[in-house]
């Protein structure tokens, strides 16, 4: 395995690592979902047709239609876009069918760029996991982000 790889399975364990420990129940099913999605990716990497990561291209696949689910019910951007990240992984594996050897290296780093680019999703959404807990709080929960812990204007009444 390449230091490339070790470092985004890396982070991308402690960014779900972070989701599973902090996020709801939407943030935890997608988690979840990734990492099935990373151990089954280890299982079939060699289930390979005319040149197409055929296994690759059905567990990636599985996993946008998850993703896709849990976003519609969950309402976080980050699965959104960790579900369009994973679409455009799906459809990147149909470059063997376009051309022949020479996009092999070119889909491969195509793809660890999408997973570098999910793994920093998974960071947004522990971000937005810990906005959504501050914005649903109105502030009570000892931070001052909004008004310093002064006297606030009363509502307006439009």
């Amino acid at each position: 395995m390449d230091l490339v790889q070790l470092a985004l399975l890396f982070l991308g364990f402690v960014g779900l690592g972070l989701l599973l420990w902090r996020g709801g129940p939407g943030d935890r099913a997608a988690a979840a979902v990734m990492l099935m999605t990373l151990a089954a990716s280890y299982v079939v990497e060699d289930l390979t047709w005319n040149g197409l990561y055929l296994g690759l291209m059905i567990v990636d696949g599985l996993a946008f239609v998850a993703l896709w689910l849990i976003a519609e019910r969950a309402g976080r951007w980050w699965i959104v876009l960790a579900s369009a990240f994973q679409l455009v992984g799906v459809l990147a594996y149909c470059a063997p069918l376009l051309s022949s050897e020479p996009l092999a290296w070119a889909l491969f780093t195509l793809i660890w760029g999408l997973w570098f680019l999910i793994v920093l999703t998974f960071f947004f959404g522990v971000w937005e996991v810990e906005a959504d807990r501050r914005f649903a709080l109105g502030g009570r929960d000892g931070s001052t982000m909004d008004d310093g812990g002064r006297a606030r204007a009363a509502p307006s009444m439009e």
